[in-house]
């Protein structure tokens, strides 16, 4: 396949990837684009948690957001078959992964 490489599974770390598209989304931030070690196209959504709510003067309550990451780990999810990828493994890709600016 022209978008896919049949490597076989390893973990492997690369470094920040860049031109990976970010999309805001009902649930979180997606994050999409190929894979540095299988060239398959991947996508994971980030979701950052709910508001917290905390006692304010007068004892109202005040919705905080925790703070937002600027950059996130992915990893491969293909879902391509990878060679040597051991069964219980979470993984559905190559076992690549990677950090991805999503500021």
């Amino acid at each position: 396949m022209a978008d896919h490489d049949g490597v076989g599974f390893a973990e492997v770390e690369f470094p920040v990837q860049v031109g990976f598209a970010v999309a805001r989304g009902e649930n979180g931030l997606t994050a999409a684009g190929p894979c540095p070690r299988c060239a398959a196209r991947t996508e994971m959504t980030f979701a950052f948690g709910s508001p917290q709510g905390t006692k304010g003067l007068f004892g109202r309550a005040r919705v905080t957001q925790p703070p937002q990451p600027t950059k996130v780990t992915m990893y491969c999810e293909c879902g391509y078959w990878h060679e040597d990828r051991p069964p219980e493994s979470p993984d559905t890709g190559c076992g690549a992964y990677w950090s991805v600016d999503i500021s």
